[in-house]
């Protein structure tokens, strides 16, 4: 979730035309705003270590992100975005007609509770993005946060994650006005009917993280509906295989 990594997404959407979202997973920093970081910690993502929570912004722009995954990363592969930064990332590729949109996750549990969706919720109403037809994805693994997102911003569309187990969910159920699931790869893996039991009751299915290209067939050929993927022109190569 580094600027670079942000804007690789965006320059692949631009110059393929194909409708791209990026994902972020959300949590406040000490001075109270929304930073992308996948954990609440720094120990498996950046350089340093610690809970992510406990520095601010400029604290944690100073951190490196980039190195996990790149030999001596340039400035923009180490960076940490807030939330902000990437929603104006959006905004202004989509002023320039790159199809590209925002998947937004909140973690639970956090230090800070409901507090986050309240926030998220706030800053897309800022933003203009509270309503129907919004680029906006709502996502989270807690039943109570996709709930909440429904009471704050009742016109986007939720995601609920599965992780682990698909519980009581097995039967393709979803709590009501959530039409969108996502399981972890593993989950369909194990039972693949699951994917037909849950578009059977009307629900897109959005598996992750699907990255290797016998995985992304295995996915498509059941039906899956969307892909979550950090090698997104390999999907879009294999949809375009399905497609001829």
């Amino acid at each position: 979730m580094t600027r670079a990594a942000y804007q690789a997404g965006i320059d692949w959407s631009y110059e393929t035309g194909i409708a791209l979202g990026l994902e972020c997973d959300v949590h406040f920093s000490a001075d109270d705003e929304l930073v992308c970081l996948h954990d609440l910690t720094l120990d498996r993502t950046s350089t340093s270590t610690g809970r992510a929570y406990e520095r601010t912004v400029a604290e944690l722009k100073q951190l490196d992100f980039g190195s996990r995954r790149v030999v001596d990363p340039q400035p923009a592969q180490r960076e940490l975005m807030t939330l902000r930064e990437l929603m104006i990332m959006v905004r202004d590729a989509r002023q320039d007609h790159v199809p590209v949109s925002l998947a937004i996750e909140t973690k639970h549990p956090n230090d800070r509770g409901r507090e986050v969706e309240e926030r998220v919720a706030a800053m897309l109403t800022e933003f203009g993005w509270d309503h129907p037809g919004a680029p906006v994805r709502l996502l989270s693994f807690s039943v109570k946060a996709v709930r909440r997102f429904g009471w704050l911003l009742p016109g986007l569309e939720r995601t609920l994650l599965i992780e682990d187990d698909l519980g009581r969910w097995r039967d393709g159920k979803l709590p009501d006005g959530i039409r969108v699931v996502g399981p972890d790869l593993a989950l369909i893996k194990d039972d693949p009917q699951f994917v037909k039991r849950a578009r059977r009751k009307g629900h897109d299915v959005h598996v992750w993280t699907v990255n290797d290209p016998d995985d992304i067939r295995f996915c498509r050929d059941l039906g899956v509906t969307g892909f979550t993927t950090d090698y997104p022109d390999r999907v879009a190569a294999i949809l375009a295989e399905d497609a001829r």
